[in-house]
């Protein structure tokens, strides 16, 4: 298909609207994995002309709408009728308790929303506390009735297509300025990765809100023309054997998503639950937004073998909502690679000279930079650049880097910088380059920990804390530094498995011993303190991310709550 006068993607739902007019482009899955809706381009077109109409009385040119929906069509219509009336979509997580409203009244005043469209449930507890008297809050209308608008508001005049809040893993999340171009220039390079053609078929059931799902499972599958079929988040994290017979039964080509799900199939699935699936179909099991792991590919691959799953079909990648999605890719039908590294240090020594001395970790190859795209990795401190094996911080440069944050003058000045005449973005990620120029991703610099002067990845020892004791296996953890007078000091946040909580006085010590020695065997570091809070006392982003610097300022303002405090209080 010739893209040439195609500039956006109500251009391209308009062509395949009048070129394949009932052709089907997304089915929608209920909790049980079976059909309940469809969308051809035809009635996409015709739902959007619709409810565009319904936009333009309610909101003025240029107006942020914020979407709070689950993945529906009501969500897929709603935000390409924002970009049909040319009125700004900001999509989001929705609140599931009434103190994460306030969180939610912050975002709406950060972007100015004109509207909110949620669904009743939503309206219910912003109204409860009178928290949505800010901002007007709708139910996703009636179609029937509408007058639809039967040409597309001119976007020339607005250069910002949406608003992608970043997650909050390292600050409150920013409202990232997303253009036309950005959306066009990514989707090229993701259909280029994973090798996408007409003949594809998609399997989504990450969040819409999250820019994994929304761009990859709504953006693409219309950018190339190929149906996605779509599940609920909550159907994938409750049954995920639902996920993987419907790569069967639908002969998916290419589905995926964080590490974490990988993870969850192999600790839920069994033999008997999966008679008679087959994933061979599947060519591309994308692998992002977070740290993945050589043991989870591994066990992954291992265990589903026999089901006809191929360890090719892997394709780790990195991204991030400031370079509107994806930047690297590994190589399709091509097993994943790992490098051997030192655990502290910046310069990262090849495969075969990393296991001659000291701890090391592997990390997983997020494969090649997109050609569009310049990287660079820069040493945070001097601001040169580094060599290839050598961690620093990741700058990047191209088409599909984003306008900046929405209303963040001072953020902008200090993230996007000039160099070398490109505008290069400053990821905040920590990483390297091989002598092929694959990247590798090492850690965020915000998280980074830093004690008699060596660095060190919070994530390794958070994964050495959890395979210290069976209390901690398969639950949160989080470990940061804090100053004291005279250095940094180490401090350990782990929730504790629900089986060890009622006997918690005869473990702690055990458990507090465990992760004090594992941690100084591994790292020679010594644990300053180790706080074991209930389950779900961590805080995460909406896409699941540990909150690393929100949980040590409740560490430091001692609002997080001690489970050992917490148990003497049950027994007495």
């Amino acid at each position: 298909m010739n893209y040439r006068h195609l500039n956006t993607l109500i251009d391209i739902l308009l062509f395949r609207a009048e070129n394949q007019f009932h052709q089907p482009l997304y089915y929608f899955l209920d909790s049980r994995g079976r059909e309940y809706a469809q969308l051809t381009y035809g009635s996409l077109l015709a739902a959007v002309q619709k409810l565009a109409g319904w936009l333009t009385e309610k909101t003025e040119l240029g107006d942020r709408v914020a979407i709070q929906l689950p993945t529906s069509p009501e969500f897929v219509i709603t935000f390409f009728a924002c970009l049909y009336a040319n009125r700004i979509p900001v999509p989001l997580s929705s609140p599931n308790r009434k103190h994460n409203c306030e969180h939610y009244q912050r975002i709406f005043d950060d972007c100015d929303a004109r509207l909110v469209i949620a669904d009743s449930s939503v309206q219910d507890l912003f109204e409860k506390d009178n928290l949505g008297s800010s901002h007007k809050i709708d139910n996703f209308p009636c179609l029937e009735n509408l007058n639809p608008l039967l040409a597309p508001v001119d976007g020339a005049s607005n250069k910002v297509a949406f608003l992608q809040y970043t997650s909050g893993s390292t600050s409150f999340p920013k409202g990232v300025m997303v253009s036309h171009e950005n959306i066009m220039a990514n989707q090229k390079m993701i259909q280029r990765t994973f090798g996408h053609s007409s003949t594809s078929i998609v399997l989504g059931w990450v969040p819409l809100f999250h820019d994994m799902g929304l761009i990859g499972s709504v953006f693409q599958p219309l950018y190339v023309g190929f149906p996605c079929y779509l599940m609920s988040p909550v159907t994938f994290l409750q049954r995920p054997k639902i996920w993987l017979k419907t790569i069967s039964d639908k002969k998916i080509t290419t589905t995926g998503g964080p590490n974490f799900a990988y993870d969850l199939c192999v600790k839920r699935l069994d033999s008997a639950s999966l008679e008679g699936v087959s994933l061979s179909s599947w060519d591309v099991a994308y692998n992002g937004a977070e740290h993945i792991k050589l043991n989870t590919l591994e066990q992954f691959s291992e265990t589903f073998a026999p089901y006809g799953f191929k360890k090719s079909a892997f394709l780790p990648c990195y991204g991030l909502a400031e370079a509107t999605l994806i930047v690297s890719g590994a190589d399709k039908f091509k097993e994943p690679l790992a490098l051997t590294i030192p655990c502290s240090g910046d310069e990262v020594l090849d495969a075969d000279a990393s296991q001659q001395i000291g701890n090391t970790r592997t990390v997983v190859s997020n494969g090649q930079i997109m050609p569009e795209l310049s990287l660079r990795i820069i040493d945070p401190q001097t601001l040169t650049e580094c060599p290839s094996h050598h961690i620093g911080e990741i700058w990047i440069a191209g088409p599909s880097i984003t306008l900046g944050y929405w209303q963040k003058p001072d953020k902008n000045w200090e993230t996007f910088v000039f160099r070398d005449g490109l505008r290069f973005l400053r990821t905040g990620d920590l990483g390297f380059l091989d002598s092929q120029h694959r990247l590798y991703i090492t850690g965020r610099l915000k998280d980074l920990i830093v004690i008699d002067g060596k660095n060190y990845y919070p994530e390794d020892i958070e994964e050495t804390v959890k395979l210290s004791h069976p209390a901690l296996y398969e639950v949160n953890c989080a470990v940061f530094s804090v100053s004291s007078t005279y250095s940094q000091k180490l401090v350990v946040v782990n929730e504790v498995a629900r089986q060890f909580w009622q006997q918690l006085h005869r473990y702690e010590d055990e458990i507090k011993a465990a992760v004090k020695a594992s941690v100084y065997n591994h790292y020679q570091l010594t644990v300053h303190e180790t706080l074991l809070v209930p389950l779900n006392n961590i805080p995460k982003t909406t896409s699941g991310k540990i909150q690393r610097q929100r949980t040590k300022l409740l560490y430091l303002l001692q609002e997080l709550k001690s489970l050992e405090k917490v148990t003497k209080v049950s027994e007495g």
